[in-house]
């Protein structure tokens, strides 16, 4: 396991959110894209708030987890034009099904770091989850989505 660390020594130059409070769920498993879990960001150009940046982003919904087994997961991402953010894992377990299936709140924190550049990059947020292969029902709401950019 490699730890990593860094700080900022100041507020973040920009906050963007997004958030959406209707019952979002899914029966079927595999990767799929949060509707509206998305915010569009760019680094490098001359048109974008800066040439590189650390984005914080903060995920947080209640969620719905059930099988008949009671041995589901959701897995949880947050992509940046299509690369996941620290910490990095194949095992992004976000909530887990319980023996009385119940809404409970979870939150999620990652980070990324995208060096300065010239040429202009779109890394749009895209939070997707992952239900288990062995779901009965998988469901978000209530969720807000919340990314801290530190310009670089």
């Amino acid at each position: 396991m490699t730890a990593a660390s860094d700080w900022v020594q100041r507020s973040a130059d920009r906050t963007y959110w997004a958030w959406d409070s209707d019952r979002w769920e899914t029966k079927s498993p595999g990767w799929q894209d949060v509707p509206g879990a998305t915010i569009g960001l760019k680094i490098g150009g001359s048109t974008s708030p800066s040439y590189g940046a650390i984005f914080v982003v903060t995920f947080s919904a209640e969620t719905l987890v059930s099988s008949s087994d009671n041995n589901s997961v959701l897995w949880l991402d947050v992509l940046f034009g299509g690369e996941s953010p620290n910490p990095v894992s194949d095992n992004h377990r976000f909530s887990s099904a319980a023996s009385s299936a119940e809404w409970s709140s979870h939150t999620a924190l990652r980070i990324i770091r995208f060096e300065p550049q010239f040429n202009q990059k779109d890394v749009t947020a895209q939070v997707r989850v992952s239900p288990s292969d062995n779901i009965g029902t998988a469901g978000l709401q209530n969720w807000l989505l919340k990314i801290e950019r530190y310009n670089l």
